[in-house]
């Protein structure tokens, strides 16, 4: 399971996803709505968080 999570206007966003595309699909999702500090952890521990930069 990958774990997304980030803040907006009203606090934590924490969400889960199956798959690492499914995560950074969402996570882009998010940062386009103006999230910020979102970040993906794999099942591993791996933290991604690259694809902020791209999506702005």
């Amino acid at each position: 399971m990958f774990e997304i999570s980030g803040f907006d206007t009203a606090g934590a966003v924490s969400l889960k996803r199956l798959s690492l595309a499914a995560a950074l699909k969402k996570a882009r999702a998010l940062v386009e709505d103006g999230c910020w500090d979102v970040q993906i952890v794999d099942p591993t521990g791996r933290v991604y968080s690259w694809f902020e930069e791209q999506a702005a």
